[in-house]
C-alpha cells in the first residue's frame, strides 16, 4: 500500500490510499496535476480517497519558465537596475561632504 498528499483547487490538503495493484495499471508520473477515481472513506476521523484509477493530466508549458540562452540574456538585463535601493532615499553622503571622519573616534 501506498500513500499520496495533494492540494486540491482551493489549497486543501488532502490524503490517498493506492494499493499495489492499482499502482501497475496506474503509476505515478512524477509531479502535476492528476485524475483521480476512487471512494472516500474516513478512519479515525479523517477522509482519505482509496484510488481505484489515475492518471496524469496535460498541461500546456509556460513560456516564461522556459529556459534559452535567448531568454536568459534578455532577463539578465531587464532584471538590472540603476538603483537596487526600493527606499528611493539620497544616498549616505561622503566623508567629504559633511566634513566628518568615517571611522571610530577615540573617547
Amino acid at each position: 500500500m501506498y500513500f499520496g498528499t495533494w492540494i486540491d483547487v482551493e489549497g486543501t490538503f488532502f490524503d490517498t490510499a493506492h494499493f499495489s495493484d492499482c499502482l501497475k495499471q496506474y503509476p505515478f508520473l512524477g509531479g502535476g496535476c492528476y485524475l483521480l477515481l476512487g471512494a472516500v472513506e474516513v478512519d479515525y476521523h479523517f477522509p482519505t480517497i482509496t484510488v481505484q484509477k489515475m492518471a496524469k493530466m496535460p498541461f500546456i508549458p509556460d513560456p516564461r519558465y522556459s529556459v534559452s540562452d535567448e531568454k536568459r540574456h534578455y532577463m539578465a538585463h531587464q532584471n538590472l537596475r540603476e538603483d537596487v535601493s526600493m527606499t528611493h532615499r539620497a544616498p549616505y553622503p561622503q566623508e567629504h561632504e559633511i566634513g566628518l571622519p568615517r571611522h571610530r573616534m577615540n573617547r
